[in-house]
């Protein structure tokens, strides 16, 4: 009996290892395969995914991308209803903006119907200002810089770059549909930038350079290379300098910003002596403009 029983042991041993040998059956093979075959798609298309989100966005991309934003903040704010002002500001950006390093793209300056102090721009050349803002400046010079500055955010693709490390959202996203107007993926995008541009700000590091970029514009556009110092000063009195105001939350502080300007200036040796403010010129433009209220 116990021999009887070892001997069918082993043939169930013998079975088994033929099994794991030869494999199972062409069924369960068939099976076998089309489910490797399924994980290997569902791999592939994740990976795709992922690399999709991880290239830099096209011009075309940002430009709808900048649309959809620049829609957004012209329905929350309302454009200033002065034709002759917007020209004058289209005219003075347009300038600075030639002096960009980055013109693959177009750029579109608008005055924004706030009293608010306010500039900022979104991906594609969209630059806003308003006339708060515009009302502060004492002369072309100052308004010249401010818009420059904003040019150098665009030139320097800082709000673009938060949407391009947004892997999440990117790789969620139907390319073919992600980019028509009005698609989910822009409505979700232009969110999120109106978010940080108008409540969270930049990282400092952006502001700073697009400082240095706005300065160098400025400069080379004809106008004195002071104009961001003396806006930043006034803009320093005219706001609240409060731990939970827009610009302490927002922006660096106005005096490590002045430093650095006043670092960039004595670096290039430039002389400013013969270069026009354009107080007149400005004062016409600006003459039926409302003067911003302090603190606000």
């Amino acid at each position: 009996m116990r021999r009887i029983a070892m001997r069918l042991l082993l043939w169930a041993v013998g079975f088994v290892a033929v099994l794991v040998i030869v494999g199972p059956g062409p069924t369960a093979n068939a099976q076998i395969w089309d489910s490797l075959k399924r994980r290997a798609g569902q791999v592939q298309e994740k990976t795709k995914k992922v690399q999709e989100a991880a290239k830099p966005m096209t011009v075309e991309e940002e430009r709808e991308v900048g649309r959809e934003v620049a829609a957004k903040v012209i329905a929350y704010f309302h454009l200033y209803k002065n034709d002759g002002l917007t020209r004058y500001v289209n005219l003075i950006g347009q300038t600075a903006a030639a002096q960009s390093e980055r013109q693959d793209i177009k750029y579109y300056f608008a005055v924004l119907d706030s009293d608010a102090i306010n500039a900022f721009s979104a991906p594609g050349g969209y630059i806003f200002i308003t006339r708060g803002a515009v009302g502060l400046c004492e002369n072309e010079s100052e308004l010249a810089s401010v818009l420059a500055h904003e040019v150098g955010h665009v030139a320097g693709k800082h709000v673009l770059h938060i949407v391009e490390r947004d892997k999440v959202l990117r790789a969620g996203m139907d390319e073919a549909k992600a980019y028509m107007p009005g698609s989910e993926y822009l409505q979700k995008v232009s969110k999120n930038i109106l978010i940080k541009l108008l409540d969270q700000g930049l990282a400092p590091g952006d502001e700073f350079d697009a400082d240095d970029r706005g300065v160098k514009y400025a400069h080379a556009a004809g106008y004195p290379a002071d104009g961001l110092e003396r806006f930043l000063n006034k803009l320093d009195k005219a706001t609240d300098q409060g731990a939970n105001s827009f610009w302490s939350r927002t922006h660096p502080p106005v005096k490590d910003r002045n430093q650095r300007v006043q670092k960039l200036v004595s670096e290039q040796h430039w002389e400013d002596v013969d270069k026009p403010k354009l107080v007149d010129r400005f004062a016409a433009a600006t003459a039926l403009l409302p003067k911003p209220k302090p603190g606000i």
